[in-house]
């Protein structure tokens, strides 16, 4: 009875927070986008970064083609905007329209115009398809069956149809710009992302930075072993950022949380 007691409350708090702050704007005084104008969340409270931030902010993306794919409301589509300059360009992609509608409404905030967003999730294949996803966090939304069916278990879960297609062929398609990095945060469908773009793997070879998911310890194990093997036999070296560790097929099970930074 406790422990669902304090699920509830913590839900309730949550979509209170969501409710108090979904429509104030102001200028972020942390993280990634310190010092941009954002839409809701909590980005008026100062923090320290954390260790993906801080590992971001170090790269250099100046005049780089960045791929954000996952975008949720567009804290990192903003990042990348600033810091790749006049001179480069962001691609996002996110197929939840309410955190699509949030990403354009921060482009116009902050006068970005060095973004293109495209309203469709990323896969192995062109199809539609059903994201679950949390009325009060919608940026844990998620296509992978084993991570929806988890979220639909909880109260107040939604569901919604989007467009899903492979990267190779958005780019064939749309003619979009040849990808120098890449971050995938995708909740656990990093495998069908991976194979949906190895055409552009092999032909642009772009750095990539994998946040890694699972429905549960085990699942994530997994999820990272094949993610490693996949990049391994592509030619990647691969860092655990929180780990601080070169991850090989071998130690694969260190890298189960966090984030993957990927080069050739």
């Amino acid at each position: 009875m406790k422990a669902g007691w304090r699920s509830s409350s913590k839900t309730i708090l949550t979509s209170l927070l969501v409710s108090l702050v979904g429509n104030r704007i102001y200028t972020c005084r942390s993280g990634l986008t310190k010092g941009l104008k954002r839409k809701g969340g909590l980005g008026f409270i100062p923090r320290p970064l954390t260790s993906e931030e801080k590992f971001l902010m170090n790269l250099g993306f100046t005049g780089q083609t960045v791929y954000d794919i996952g975008g949720y409301v567009g804290i990192f589509t903003m990042f990348f905007a600033r810091t790749v300059g006049s001179n480069g360009k962001v691609v996002t992609f996110e197929p939840n329209p309410w955190n699509y509608n949030m990403i354009m409404e921060h482009l116009r905030l902050n006068n970005f115009d060095n973004v293109e967003v495209c309203q469709i999730a990323l896969g192995k294949e062109k199809r539609k398809a059903t994201l679950a996803f949390r009325q009060s966090g919608t940026g844990t939304g998620s296509l992978q069956e084993n991570i929806k069916a988890s979220i639909l278990q909880e109260k107040g879960a939604n569901t919604i149809e989007v467009r899903m297609d492979s990267l190779d062929k958005q780019i064939a398609t749309n003619n979009l710009p040849r990808p120098d990095f890449a971050k995938i945060d995708v909740e656990g469908l990093e495998m069908d992302v991976l194979h949906g773009m190895s055409n552009t793997i092999k032909n642009c070879k772009p750095k990539l930075f994998i946040e890694i998911h699972g429905v549960d310890a085990q699942r994530k194990i997994e999820n990272v072993q094949r993610v490693i093997d996949f990049l391994i036999a592509r030619g990647y070296s691969i860092y655990s950022v929180e780990s601080r560790e070169r991850i090989t097929c071998r130690n694969a099970e260190i890298a189960k949380e966090g984030h993957l930074y990927c080069t050739l």
